[in-house]
C-alpha cells in the first residue's frame, strides 16, 4: 500500500528537523571523512619517469623490457617496475638484429682473448 502525500510531508519535515539539529555535527563528521580520503590518496600518488625500452639477448632468446622508475609523492621512495617479455626473431628489424649480431661477435672475441 502506498504511502499518502501527508505522510511524505511529515517525514519530510522531521528529516529536515533532524537535520537542522544535528547539521553541526554532520559537518564536522563530513570533513573529518573527507580527510581521511584525501590522506588515503595522497599516500598512494605515485610519479613515474619516461618508459626505457631495451632489446636483451640472452643466449639464443631475445627480449623487449621496458623499465620505468616509480617514485611514492609523500614517501619519497623510488623503486623500479619492469615488463620483460620474449621478441620472435622475425619480430627484429633488419638493422636492429645486424646491430645484435655484430656486438655479440664483439663480446665473444673479448672473451677468448
Amino acid at each position: 500500500m502506498p504511502i499518502e502525500p501527508i505522510s511524505w510531508i511529515i517525514i519530510g519535515l522531521f528529516a529536515g528537523f533532524a537535520v537542522g539539529v544535528f547539521w553541526d555535527e554532520i559537518k564536522a563528521w563530513a570533513t573529518r571523512v573527507l580527510g581521511y580520503i584525501l590522506d588515503a590518496v595522497n599516500r598512494a600518488i605515485e610519479v613515474t619517469s619516461d618508459a626505457i625500452v631495451y632489446l636483451v639477448k640472452q643466449g639464443t632468446r631475445i627480449y623487449k623490457r621496458i623499465e620505468v622508475y616509480v617514485r611514492n609523492v609523500n614517501s619519497g621512495g623510488t623503486r623500479i617496475e619492469y615488463r620483460q617479455e620474449e621478441v620472435s626473431p622475425y619480430e627484429i628489424p633488419d638493422d636492429i638484429q645486424a646491430q645484435l649480431e655484430r656486438k655479440q661477435k664483439l663480446k665473444l672475441i673479448q672473451q677468448s682473448t
